[in-house]
């Protein structure tokens, strides 16, 4: 009887054991100060042009015509730096993975070779953080990190649309990699620098440094601005890729690029947000269409939230993108399992021929947030070019209409 009461007793306590190991584990991470986070995001695009193609021209993530899309898989983890803490808590990093087809496009090897690889396998963001202790605290990362230009991002959930502009997938870098300086000098000023490889490389194509800033000032309760730019050569002194299947990019390393943006947020209204961005850039030497001329693209996004409650609302979106030295567009290549960049005219080999054109795009989303955790989004986008750049079945057209349905799982 004893034997088999010291047996159960002795059950009980290795439950209550191993109980109090599977509690420890959560609380050993949080005082590691460690935070796990991620999101799922699917969508179905709808092209009424139906392209022979089967893809839609010159959209970023939302390539593929009438077709499921899992787009992302993301897991993040990260320990944010307190600049307020000890030399420990100081200390932190973010490493943030992506699985799906966009990591396709958002891959960064060797200067926006975007949609070259069938690879759904992305290391979007991997850095350490060191906020060093003078006055407010200058905050140091290293690493490849997320780009300071534009205000649209990687991260769906963070924009005001399903859908990307223009000036986002073509004339604007995804991510850098290199050193980067912030400092908040008031609740109303802060300031980063940073010295990168370049736009969008992990390795670096060139023996030269790009060098990027932001300066973000709050003018009022209800207002922002943002002034954002970069400055550096990013074209490769050697050639990238097979020349015998048309991928070799050949490289002019004197060339230099200038980007430099502003981005003006208003809040009208408690319900109402708009949200004005001009950009422009010009590469020395670039051009495709002229020898040794400038290449310049610039555009003006706008966009419109209006919050009819916590979950439902109404986003807008306007865009201008022009191309006029016919080097961001039209230089993708037809990918059967998805691409970017596409244009009428191209194979699965070569290149669309270079040329300058004018693109307009607008995109009107109704999205519904029923929990927090959840997004849907439904979106209507009409694109418009004045050169014959999208397909209407198999016959070149000017414009494109499509309706996508999204649907977003954070946790």
């Amino acid at each position: 009887m004893r034997a088999a009461e010291s047996l159960s007793e002795g059950s009980v306590l290795e439950r209550i054991e191993q109980l109090e190991k599977k509690l420890e584990a959560p609380a050993m991470w949080q005082r590691l100060g460690l935070k796990l986070s991620g999101l799922v995001d699917v969508a179905y695009t709808q092209n009424f042009h139906n392209p022979a193609s089967d893809l839609n021209q010159l959209r970023t993530f939302d390539t593929n015509a009438n077709a499921f899309m899992p787009h992302l898989f993301q897991l993040m983890v990260e320990r944010p730096a307190e600049g307020g803490g000890s030399a420990l808590e100081r200390v932190g990093f973010r490493g943030r993975l992506n699985f799906g087809l966009d990591a396709r496009v958002t891959r960064a090897r060797t200067n926006y070779q975007t949609g070259t690889s069938n690879d759904e396998v992305d290391l979007q963001e991997v850095y350490a953080q060191y906020i060093l202790p003078i006055a407010n605290g200058l905050d140091i990362k290293v690493g490849k990190m997320n780009t300071l230009i534009g205000y649209e991002v990687i991260n769906s959930p963070d924009n005001v649309n399903f859908s990307r502009s223009f000036t986002f997938g073509f004339g604007q870098a995804f991510t850098t990699t290199g050193l980067r300086l912030s400092y908040q000098f008031n609740p109303l000023v802060l300031a980063s620098v940073g010295v990168v490889n370049g736009w969008d490389n992990v390795d670096d194509n060139n023996r030269g440094k790009t060098v990027e800033w932001l300066l973000a000032l709050t003018l009022t309760s209800n207002m922002s601005l943002s002034i954002y730019g970069s400055y550096g050569p990013e074209q490769a002194n050697r050639s990238f890729g097979d020349p015998a299947s048309g991928g070799a990019l050949p490289g002019n390393p004197s060339a230099t690029r200038l980007a430099s943006g502003v981005v003006l947020t208003l809040k009208a209204t408690e319900k109402d947000l708009f949200i004005l961005e001009p950009f422009y850039a010009n590469e020395t030497h670039a051009s495709t269409i002229q020898a040794a001329q400038n290449a310049r693209w610039n555009s003006v996004v706008g966009r419109w939230i209006h919050d009819f409650t916590d979950q439902w609302s109404l986003r807008g979106r306007g865009e201008i993108f022009e191309d006029a030295g016919g080097t961001r567009t039209c230089l993708g290549t037809f990918n059967t399992a998805g691409g970017t960049n596409t244009c009428f005219g191209a194979t699965n080999t070569t290149p669309a021929p270079s040329q300058a054109q004018t693109l307009w795009e607008t995109t009107w989303t109704l999205q519904y947030r029923p929990v927090p955790a959840l997004i849907t989004r439904l979106e209507f986008r009409y694109d418009k070019s004045d050169k014959n750049v999208f397909q209407h079945g198999a016959a070149a057209s000017n414009n494109q209409e499509t309706l996508g349905v999204q649907v977003l799982y954070l946790f």
